[in-house]
Order: C-alpha cells, then structure tokens, then sequence
C-alpha cells in the first residue's frame, strides 16, 4: 500500500524544509526578536510590519526555524488576501485532512482544522498579505491558543500585538553588508554605498550579493548606481536593482525578465525552462547564480528546485518588461506553457501528481487571469486537463480550486476567492506601480527610456537598427529585452540573436555551457579566438584546454565527457583560488551526472559542492549539497566519503546555530570512525564536544574530550592536543569550575606557545583573563588580558585589538586608579575603530567616573602597545 503523499505545504520539522531561503545572522534585530519570541512563547499572536524590503521576512524565518525543531513544526503560508476558507483547505492539505480537502464548504469544517492545529501545536505563519478579516477570524476560531506571527507591509489592526521593523542603523548596515559581501570587505566607500541605499536590508543584500561574486568593492558596486534625475523619486531598492541587473551578463538579465512575466513572480525550474526554451538544466545552473546574486530565493518543492521573485525584484521586472512593450507577448508565452505543463503532466497519471501540485498557484492564478481578459477557454482547457491527471483532485485536496475553476468557465466576470494578481494594471489615472527608475549610461538611452514610466506612459524604443548595433556586446540589456520581439523569438534567442548563441551557452545543441557564469575570466571571447579561422599563437592555459573540452564534449552531444569536462573545470578554478566560480561548475556537472544517472560522479560532485560552499559561508547550501551526499555514499557503502560529508555536515549546522543537528551529524561520523583511524575519530569527537557545549551539555562534551585527549595523545598531536585542553577549559568553566578551567585553559596555552601558534595563544590568554574574573583573581585578569592585547597587536587585526582591549578596558575601569591606564587603551583602540559602539560606552563611562573618583591614578607612561607588551615579557621570562 502506498502512503500518502505529502504536500508541500504541510508544517516545515528542519530550517530547510521552510518555503523561504534562511538568511545569515540577524543583526540589528536582536531586540525585536526577544520581544516577538517571548509573546509567541505566551501564544500569542504577533505582527512584524514595515515597508517591503525592511526585512520582515528574514526575522521570521529565524524564528521558525528555531520552531521547526520543537515537535509541532512551522506551518509557513504566503498569503495574499487569503479568504478564510482558502486558509481551511490549506490546512487540510498541510494535515492531509480529507473531509476538508474534499469537500465543496470548508466553512463547514472549521472543527476539523481547530481540533487537529490544538493538536498538534505548530507555529503559524502567514507572511505576505494577510485579510485582515479573514486572519481575525482564524485566529479566533482556529488558532486560539497558538503562537502566530504574521507579516504586513502595513500596519493593521486585529488581536496581535504590533512590532515595527525600521531601516538599520548606519553601523549596523555596513556590519550586514560585510556579512553578505565579505567579512574582510575594506572600508572605502562602504559608509556612502550603506547611505546612499538609505540603510534597507533588501537594498544592502542585492548590492553584498553582486559584489560578493563579482568581487567588488562597496566603492565600485557605489559608482555603477545609476544618477537619480532631481525629484524622480527612485527608491534605494530599485538603484540597488538597476546597477544589480546592469551588471548580470549571460542569460541572468533574460531569465530575471522571464519570472517577472509570471503572474506570482514565481515558478518551478521546469516552467520557467518552458516558457524559455531551454533545458532545464540550463535553467537550474543559472538561477543557481541568481540566487547567490540574492535576486531571487531557491528553495525545493517535491525535491526540485522552485525560485521566487522579492515583490520588489518582481515590480521592477514588470516594469522593465512594460516599458519595453514586452510584457504582453512574454505573459501569453507564460500563459501557454503553464497549459502545456498541466497537460504534460495530467497525462503522467500519479507519476505527475507532484509536478501538477507544485505548480498549482500558477495554474489558478492563470486561469483567474484569463478569464479577467475574458478569456474563459484557458480556464476550460485547464479544468479539462486536470480532471483527466487520475485521482489528482481529491487525493491531493485541490476540491476547492477546481470548483473555483469552473465558476471561472462559467463567468468571466465572477469573482475569484484567492489568488489575486498580483501587479495591478497600470492606467493613466492610476499611480505608477513604482516610481521613474533613474537614467543609466549613455550607450543604454533605449533601456532608460524603457523604464521611465511616469503614470502609466510608455516611451518608445530606439529603433531595431540601433539595437543591432549594441549586439557586439556580450549581453547589453537592450538586446536582452529584443529577445521578446515575437512568440517565436524564445526558441533561437533566448538572449541574443543567432550570431550570440555560442557566447550565452545555448546552441543548436540545446546544451549548457558553464563557461558563461565565471565571468571574472572573461571565458567567451577564449572560445571566440579558439572558434575563429586560426588558431590562437599563445600557448593555450589549462583553463583555456579545459574549456575547449567542455566546449567539443557539449557541441557533439556527449553527456558523461560534458559533466567529466564541467568538473574537471570546477578543480581546476579551485586549484586556482577561485572557489565561488568553481561553484556553478559543479552544480551543473552534478545535473548532468544526475541525467545520465551516474551515482559516483554525482558523489564527487556533491562532495565538491559541499565543500566549497563551506569555504564560502553558505552554510545553507552545505546542509542541502552534504544531506544529499551522505544519503548517496551510504547507498554506495562509500564509508570515506560518507565520513567526510558527515562531518561538512555537522559544521554547516553549527555555523548555523543548529546543534541538536550537528550532534546528530558528528555521531554518525563517529560510528563510522570508530577503531578505523585514530586521527579522523579523535577530530570528530573533538567537533562533537563543541556541538555537545552550545546545546547545553557541558558535561557530555567534558566526556567526549577526555576521550578525544586521549587519541590525540597517542598520535602525538600536541597542537590538537592543546586545542582539547582549552574546549575543557570552557566546558568546566560552563559548570562554574572555575580552577579546574584555569588550569585547562594554562596548560592550553603552553601548548600553543609550544608550537608556535600566536591565534590559538592569544585566545586562551582571552579564556585565562575571564576564568581569572570569575574566581575574583582580579590581577590575574589584567596581566592575561595584557599579554593578549600584545598578541592582538602583533597580528594586526583590528577585530582582535579593539575586542580584546574592550575586555581589559571593561575591567581596569572598576579600579577607580587606573581610569587613565584604560582612556589610554581605549584611545588607542579607536585609533583602529572609530565607530566601535563599546569602546564610546566605555569612554563615557571613564567621563561620568572621573566626576566622583578623587583616587590618584596611575602613572601612564609609553604607549597602549608597549603597556601590553611589558606584560607580556613575564610570559617569555
């Protein structure tokens, strides 16, 4: 017997199942989410509102996915107006509830979906636009009792409680950039780059994502905004966006173009390879990189990549598209594939249930649209090819919406319960759904004029002639938009004209060439010299062969050479440093080995996958590329690389706060390590202890450690040895064992001096000044804490030097003669930071002391750095 299948909207239980992408560390949020999460901890109901953009989405996606590993999971609904009842069925089909998903009256089943929420207890979210009636009431007769968090642009009124999300501060902008971008992201013109986008989350993220895999600076990503013409009214998100799209080359700018033809701003890999005539493949590897670009979210529906649109990336792309007069064609392009996709798959009987499923949203909200046009043969054709996909309707519980669609064939004027479209038209009485976007270059006159609408008015393009001549170019935006002149445009152009498709990837072959998404190295014109009459003089580069290989392996249809060519291109990019344009390498070798069912390139490249996106703090797409391959090495008994995927794993989890995973993790590879190889157990139980201190269980990690000692010991790896020694420090210091942490985190540091490691030194000279504050050996405190500092400034590292005499500041000061030793560090420090938060604290705090101390302070003589290294001398003596 088969089970029954499970939806995709049924409650997330990991961070990965939610229908969102999990952002990073929140920052600047720290307040509201304590504030949110102690009124859901009370069940009750809380709103996050503030302008699109501002980050409501991302607070509440940290919240749920903490909620996603209590037992009752997140229930995550997109919600647009939703009436009530559609939210009844909803749960029905998340619950799998079939006298709800079968019947013609939900309203009549409110019992049922009460009853089985009190039961099992989820977190409820409903993030876009909520009805308010309709919300008021689900909470009152459905969800009494429940936390509920919910997400409006505006405020609105019901029994919640409101949280008002605001911009970012300055120094907590340019701290979010940094973390998207690069950590080490130099300071020039990062602080006009975080101004001139008026501190917006969405803004800084677009900008962080391009100049993160473009590598560049906030000063170079600052001068390719566009000139805002005085009182045009350009909005920080929509500069953002511009300078963003005009730096995409490739297919990018097309495929961005092409979600924002959907009627939701959304759609499966396969219904965008639809309407764009080209192989899903292709498309998979290219919205891959839009995503890391953050134009787009990717998550997974039924195990296959599905991309949504920001409603701010999806109003600027509709406008682009209406501006150039290409939004009409391109939406009955899209309109025409989604009925070829629900016909495909109707046919497929159960075997197509998923897909039908995956792209229901669409499915209605096309047939609401054409029967708006008073077009009621699409909602037919549609209705039709549902009904003849089996058993579809009522075991996956789409009664609702079929009904929904007949009243649609019936009257093209009724109105539709959900699924609303979403960019109303534009009309010359109306507002402008978004203000002029700002003038671009020069050479791009057609693009600016194409997008400057003023009221509903549409400029004129260039004429085709001028456009031709752009074609040179390896994409100019223009020729991106020409790509839509017809219905037949999409099979041979999907991005420029004939004489263009060997530069973007796609040929007579139908075939993706990944040369095009490592674009710092410029790989076209490689293959335009290697495709001309001659061949090139200069020797050929490695790089270059490997190309020409995937290139020949592409151009003859060879599949497995293809996805060997892609990979080895991917190692070659890591061999040179490249990691981040190693990434789409892989990602398509992956789909390519995936396609000739090759399980053992499909490891390698899964391994690959995990690994880079490790070095690159994705730790998100770890989780997603080692999950797959540790259930892959297993079913190959690969015991190696299943060891290896295990522990990528677990370290992707802890970066992510996720311990109880990490553990879960580090325990299998321990299994596997067990009395096979000492190094690689003793390293795992090491990781283990760490996962086993964040989630609480200091005395389980002190257990694993002990161990872990032991094996280090045996193998005479002094450095791992010390390291060991400091995690029991911290974990005897969790328990309030404050001598015993003392002499871990002592014979820690000897270790490291020993073997020369200044970072591992200076941290357990931090963990020594601490401990010493807790067993109330003040002294003790201050000479660690110097000698730190002198390792701080020896490395350089401001992070290091400003934290650390933080610290040391933080406790002179409760010493009322040594105010002058601590204003002198702190002095010092802000010589390295001027903008530290703490190190001001502390100076005003030194300032409101000095009225009331009449002490005599010590003498200060010499500098911060020679104050620290005097302390530092007793060590070497």
């Amino acid at each position: 017997m088969m089970a029954d299948p499970i939806s995709h909207e049924a409650p997330a239980r990991k961070g990965q199942d939610l229908p969102v992408m999990l952002p990073g560390k929140l920052i600047g949020r720290e307040a509201t989410v304590r504030q949110v999460y102690a009124q859901l901890k009370d069940n009750k109901p809380a709103l996050i509102f503030g302008a699109s953009g501002v980050g409501k989405t991302a607070l509440v996606a940290t919240i749920a996915s903490a909620y996603t590993e209590l037992p009752g999971g997140v229930l995550w609904m997109h919600v647009d107006d939703t009436p009530f009842a559609e939210l009844l069925v909803r749960v029905g089909r998340a619950y799998n509830i079939a006298e709800l998903t079968t019947t013609d009256n939900p309203l009549a089943l409110v019992g049922a979906a009460a009853s089985t929420l009190t039961q099992n207890k989820p977190l409820i979210v409903f993030d876009g636009k909520p009805n308010t009636a309709a919300t008021t009431e689900f909470i009152t007769r459905v969800a009494e009792r429940l936390p509920v968090l919910l997400t409006s642009d505006e405020e609105i009124q019901g029994k919640w409680t409101s949280f008002r999300l605001a911009k970012l501060e300055p120094d907590q902008a340019a701290m979010f950039y940094r973390q998207l971008a690069d950590p080490a992201t130099p300071y020039d013109g990062l602080n006009q780059l975080t101004a001139a986008l008026d501190y917006l989350p969405f803004a800084l993220a677009v900008a962080a994502g391009i100049s993160h895999l473009k590598k560049q600076t906030p000063a170079q990503f600052l001068s390719a905004l566009p000139p805002q013409p005085q009182g045009a009214g350009a909005t920080p998100q929509l500069l953002a966006l511009t300078a963003a799209f005009k730096s995409l080359s490739g297919a990018l700018p097309g495929l961005l173009l092409v979600m924002g033809s959907t009627l939701r701003g959304e759609a499966s890999a396969e219904l965008v390879s639809m309407i764009a005539n080209a192989p899903v493949e292709a498309i998979q590897g290219q919205m891959a990189l839009l995503a890391q670009y953050r134009l787009l979210e990717r998550f997974e529906r039924y195990g296959s990549p599905y991309y949504r649109m920001h409603p701010i990336t999806y109003l600027f792309a509709q406008s682009w598209l209406r501006g150039s007069g290409r939004l009409e064609t391109l939406a009955a392009k899209f309109r025409d594939s989604v009925l070829a996709y629900t016909r495909k798959y109707s046919a497929q009987g159960r075997a197509g249930h998923d897909h039908l499923a995956a792209e229901m949203d669409n499915i209605v909200a096309t047939a609401q649209r054409a029967a708006d046009l008073g077009d009621r043969d699409v909602a037919n054709a549609l209705i039709v090819a549902l009904t003849q996909a089996g058993d579809f309707i009522n075991s996956r519980g789409y009664v609702y919406d079929l009904l929904a669609l007949r009243r649609l064939a019936t009257s093209s004027t009724g109105a539709f319960p959900a699924h609303t479209e979403t960019i109303p038209a534009v009309t010359p009485t109306a507002a402008p759904v978004t203000p002029p976007l700002p003038a671009l270059d020069e050479d791009e006159d057609e693009l600016a004029d194409s997008v400057a609408l003023k009221n509903g008015d549409v400029l004129e393009d260039e004429p085709e002639a001028e456009i031709e001549e752009e074609a040179p170019k390896l994409v100019s935006v223009a020729s991106t938009l020409s790509m839509f002149e017809t219905d037949d445009t999409l099979d041979e152009e999907f991005i420029d004209d004939e004489d263009d498709d060997e530069e973007n990837g796609f040929d007579d072959d139908d075939e993706f060439d990944e040369d095009e998404v490592d674009e710092d190295d410029e790989p076209l014109d490689e293959l335009d010299e290697v495709e001309g009459d001659t061949a090139p003089d200069a020797p050929v580069d490695e790089l270059t062969r490997l190309r020409n290989q995937v290139l020949a392996a592409r151009q003859a249809g060879d599949r497995r050479r293809h996805a060997d060519a892609l990979s080895a291109v991917g190692g070659e990019l890591v061999s040179q440093g490249k990691d981040t344009e190693a990434i789409p390498s892989y990602s398509e070798a992956l789909t390519m080995y995936e396609a000739i069912n090759d399980s053992s390139g499909m490891l390698a490249a899964l391994e690959a996958l995990a690994d880079l996106t490790a070095k690159t703090d994705n730790s998100q797409a770890t989780v997603l590329y080692a999950s797959r391959g540790v259930r892959l090495a297993h079913q190959l008994q690969n015991d190696t690389s299943e060891s290896r995927l295990l522990l990528l794993l677990g370290d992707a989890h802890q970066q992510l706060g996720e311990s109880a995973e990490a553990i879960r993790a580090y325990s299998q590879a321990l299994d596997l390590a067990r009395g096979n190889d000492g190094m690689n157990e003793a390293t795992v139980l090491y990781k283990l202890g760490y996962a086993q201190l964040d989630s609480g269980e200091p005395e389980e990690a002190i257990d694993t450690w002990e161990e872990a000692l032991t094996l280090f010991r045996q193998n005479d790896q002094r450095a791992d040895e010390g390291k060991v020694l400091g995690g029991l420090g911290t974990a005897n210091g969790k328990l309030e064992r404050w001598r015993e942490a003392i002499n871990f985190h002592t014979s820690a540091l000897y270790i490291a001096r020993e073997v020369k490691d200044r970072t591992e030194e200076r941290e357990q000279l931090s963990l020594l000044g601490y401990a010493s504050i807790q067993a109330r050996e003040l002294g003790q405190a201050v000479l660690r804490y110097r000698q730190a500092l002198h390792l701080a400034y020896q490395s350089g590292s401001k992070d290091a030097i400003v934290s650390t005499t933080v610290d040391l500041a933080r406790l002179l000061i409760e010493s009322p003669r040594h105010l002058d030793v601590a204003d002198m560090l702190i002095d010092a420090a802000l010589q390295r930071d001027p903008n530290d938060r703490d190190l001001f604290r502390l100076q005003a705090m030194i300032d409101e002391k000095r009225v009331t101390v009449t002490a005599q302070q010590t003498p200060v003589s010499g500098t911060a750095q020679q104050y620290a290294a005097n302390a530092y001398t007793l060590l070497e003596n």
